[in-house]
């Protein structure tokens, strides 16, 4: 990666180009430092020359569309996902890199010269995304045949300059050798021979015995220069002329602009146009309306904000108070026009519900909760009259051209998106409404503008992650197994442009709201169930976030199986494992996850330990949360993680990211929660909506079981759901009070 101050000359240099073609051409600037063209990989060339790989004017070996090797030796990886602070990066990289037989640390990693390729469209969504655990289980196995493809055909092309059999070549560190003679050449030396090398139809991949790269790496790419503070964000993007934009939304949901006095905030130094931005109610997840102020930087931009005076209509959302949302939700699950969704239905729970004695039935229920990554959403975009180009971490390219076009009426090779790794995302940048709102500005002025949300801005900007409400029932047979389970998940869609018309379709399925408790990934069996999800609609904007409804899914489904277990008494481990047949992975990360935790050994007076576990992107987990009674307060002391991720591709990356949805999920259980009343967000800043802070992190034990060696799982949102019903489970062994809402009030219990 080029260094900070070499991005700093890009930025300076670029300030002589003119707009028209700067936008034509594509841009050189990127401000996280790497440039790179906007050329397409010459996929139509190759088949034309027989299969052969491309070059360019500078000869550059391009065999795929992740590998890149220059004459000069440089090579170059590209990484078309999203990397939010994730690793993302790091492991993608590295699978290419061991099958090419390069360093991943000692190379270049790019991110696509056009993200729109075909070959980079997220296989199972059909859009050009990142999200869902899936990068890295999804393209495990293309990026490795990518890799060993190069390779094989720079060993080729030194096998046919040195007249001597492929067989009798290998590689290592970036250099085919031939044993035997003692000759050796760098891939560089190769490149313009490699390109003329027919693309082989069969590859031979690696043994994983011999992986240097995959399964060990404990580091991420850009930890030092984010250590030092010179990585740099989408936020440090800079542009000739460009305008930073704020905008006040709409304080009331749905509130429409009256009136905009302005002139107080035009007098400001730096500040140089107000444009008010129409709500877009008619696009799936469009922005809400609101009042932009454009300047010279931030600050200014910040204080002209504050000078608007903004009289806003009135909306019918005026007397919407998420308080009374759950007696809402659970009184239309009673209510005739409640239309449940099946996702496993088997034998007759009705038929179990006979014996009172062995039944519990209980209600659990959790709030709005925002993302908050620690940057703010921003992005910044430069529109002509033919062309428009975006900069920023943008998670799914295919939603700035869906922007683009619905804003600007761009399309096709008209939209540019320049990708940079983002300072977290945990859903937010998944959202569309910025990018119709950054859209709409630059087509107004004609500027490059960069549009950038305050942490308060970002808040009241809705589309957080929506407020759920279950129902759960279960019954025991005369030994104290489950017997029967019932669950109705209320909640609304998911954001539908992720899957439009879904309920159209004749199982009227949101596959995003019922994870976890649809057939593939539901954790127990018994020989009655009865699961399914309730559509109800608030009118509330709703986005994604980190394990989407995993969360309050798997909240309901370990309370009621802990409850069931109690009701029976059982040992609420041993309940657990006698109800997952045929699940030995799963069943094992259980057992590993108690045995870590002590669960079976004495404990102190005033400590109690309660255990949850799901299975989620083809990986399983189980937390172990351990509380204690202190001064008449809870404490939670431990949480023992163990994860079954399959193969890790990067050990050091899984670790971090458990250890993350960890502490996002004891936010879950002790602070997060968005609050709306008379229509509006209360909250604004960390002062009033709580996180998790190091001083709140309780002691963390991580295991990670590699269960699968030939298949990576997904793990970036893997571990938060299963720590807030361990918590909970946990805090009624102590106490014998059941925690069925979240957050948890743990003071004086």
């Amino acid at each position: 990666m080029r260094d900070a101050s070499k991005s700093a000359v890009a930025v300076v240099e670029s300030r002589q180009v003119s707009r028209r073609r700067f936008l034509k051409q594509g841009s050189a600037l990127l401000a996280a430092g790497v440039a790179v063209g906007f050329r397409l990989p010459d996929a139509r060339a190759n088949e034309a020359s027989g299969g052969a790989a491309s070059t360019n004017a500078t000869n550059e070996f391009e065999p795929n569309a992740w590998v890149r090797v220059l004459p000069d030796d440089t090579i170059k990886l590209v990484v078309h996902k999203h990397d939010s602070g994730t690793g993302t990066r790091t492991a993608l990289a590295a699978i290419v890199a061991e099958e090419l037989d390069v360093d991943p640390f000692a190379v270049d990693v790019i991110t696509p010269e056009n993200p729109f390729y075909a070959v980079y469209i997220h296989p199972l969504w059909k859009v050009f995304s990142t999200g869902g655990s899936t990068s890295v289980s999804l393209e495990y196995d293309r990026l490795r045949m990518a890799g060993a493809t190069a390779r094989a055909m720079l060993v080729a092309a030194a096998a046919n300059q040195w007249n001597v059999p492929a067989a009798s070549c290998s590689t290592a560190s970036g250099y085919v050798e031939h044993a035997p003679s003692g000759r050796r050449a760098n891939y560089g030396s190769l490149a313009e021979a490699a390109a003329r090398v027919p693309v082989p139809s069969a590859i031979a991949l690696k043994d994983p015995a011999q992986f240097r790269y995959i399964g060990k790496l404990r580091k991420k790419r850009g930890a030092a220069q984010k250590a030092a503070g010179t990585f740099q964000y989408s936020i440090d993007v800079d542009l000739p002329g460009m305008l930073v934009a704020v905008i006040t939304r709409a304080p009331v949901i749905d509130a429409r602009v009256r009136s905009v006095d302005s002139s107080n905030a035009l007098k400001l130094p730096g500040v140089r146009s107000v444009i008010e931005i129409p709500g877009r109610p008619d696009v799936l997840g469009g922005n809400q309306a609101g009042v932009a102020i454009l300047a010279d930087d931030y600050w200014s931009a910040h204080q002209g904000q504050a000078a608007l005076q903004i009289e806003w209509d009135d909306s019918l959302f005026e007397s919407f108070n998420s308080d009374a949302l759950a007696a809402h939700q659970a009184a239309w699950l009673d209510s005739p026009a409640a239309h449940v969704v099946p996702t496993i239905q088997s034998g007759d729970a009705k038929a179990a519900w006979t014996h009172p004695a062995r039944v519990i039935d209980a209600s659990y229920s959790m709030p709005y909760k925002a993302q908050s990554p620690m940057e703010p959403v921003n992005v910044t975009a430069w529109a002509s009259k033919d062309a428009i180009a975006y900069w920023g971490g943008i998670q799914v390219p295919s939603t700035a051209q869906e922007a683009a076009e619905v804003i600007g009426g761009f399309k096709g090779n008209q939209v540019t998106v320049h990708e940079l790794v983002s300072g977290g995302s945990f859903g937010a940048r998944e959202s569309k409404y910025w990018l119709l709102e950054v859209t709409y500005l630059a087509v107004k002025t004609g500027k490059p503008v960069k549009l950038m949300n305050s942490r308060e801005t970002e808040m009241g900007a809705l589309f957080h992650h929506a407020a759920t409400y279950h129902r759960a029932k279960a019954a025991l047979d005369e030994d104290g197994r489950l017997a029967a389970l019932q669950l109705r998940a209320v909640s609304p869609a998911s954001p539908e442009q992720w899957e439009p018309g879904y309920f159209d379709r004749a199982d009227r399925m949101d596959y995003s709201t019922t994870e976890g408790i649809n057939a593939r990934e539901f954790t127990y069996c018994a020989p009655h169930l009865d699961i399914g999800w309730v559509r109800h609609e608030t009118g509330v904007p709703t986005g994604w976030y980190r394990a989407v409804s995993y969360i309050p899914n798997v909240f309901a489904v370990e309370s009621i199986i802990d409850e069931a277990a109690h009701l029976g008494k059982q040992d609420p481990l041993l309940f657990r494992l006698a109800s997952m047949h045929d699940q030995p992975r799963h069943a094992a990360v259980v057992r590993r996850a108690a045995e870590r935790a002590g669960w079976h050994d004495p404990l102190p007076a005033g400590v109690a330990l309660g255990i949850a576990t799901n299975q989620a992107y083809g990986s399983y987990i189980a937390v172990v949360a351990r509380v204690a009674k202190k001064d008449g307060a809870i404490v939670i002391e431990k949480l023992t993680c163990v994860a079954d991720c399959g193969l890790a591709v990067s050990p050091g990356g899984v670790e971090e990211q458990l250890y993350g949805g960890l502490m996002w999920g004891l936010g879950h259980a002790s602070f997060d929660q968005i609050e709306i009343r008379n229509g509006r967000v209360v909250q604004h800043n960390f002062d009033t909506y709580r996180v998790a802070r190091m001083s709140d992190m309780p002691a963390v034990d991580i295991d990670i079981v590699q269960g699968d060696l030939a298949h990576p799982g997904g793990v970036g949102e893997l571990s938060s759901p299963a720590v807030t019903p361990a918590i909970a489970n946990a805090i009624y062994r102590l106490t014998g009070e059941r925690k069925r809402s979240t957050p948890f009030d743990l003071r004086a219990i």
